[in-house]
């Protein structure tokens, strides 16, 4: 049987690294992240707490197994709230990004207003924008 607890820890590491990437705005090397990220939660999917905990009460004590227990929900926690940080710093790129679109097309009117010389909407887009 895997090792939940080695498995939520590469979770984590990849959840720390989709925060750099999110951050430096490198959305092509996201995506293989989210890729990864989600092969890796379908494995966790396949274990079942239950059975992972038996099986761990054969070769640890009592005190050892809830230790267990509880560094494994603090690393849950913990990988939570980088995902919701995350998708907070995504939203973020998000409304940025479609700030820049709209003053981009904005401009492209006023631009392509100049290109056609005998009308005079021109100087009106390029006023407002």
């Amino acid at each position: 049987m895997k090792d939940l607890f080695k498995l939520y820890q590469n979770l984590k590491s990849l959840t720390k690294a989709e925060s750099d990437l999110i951050e430096e705005g490198d959305f092509d090397n996201l995506k293989e992240k989210l890729e990864e990220k989600n092969s890796l939660i379908s494995e966790i999917d396949k274990i079942e707490p239950k059975d992972y905990f038996a099986h761990l009460a054969f070769s640890l004590s009592r005190e050892e197994l809830q230790k267990k227990r509880d560094a494994l929900y603090q690393l849950m926690q913990e990988i939570s709230k980088l995902q919701s940080q995350n998708m907070q710093a995504l939203e973020k790129k998000k409304n940025a990004n479609k700030e820049k679109m709209i003053s981009l097309y904005s401009r492209e009117k006023s631009i392509k207003g100049y290109l056609n010389s005998d009308k005079y909407e021109a100087k009106f887009f390029d006023e407002k924008s």
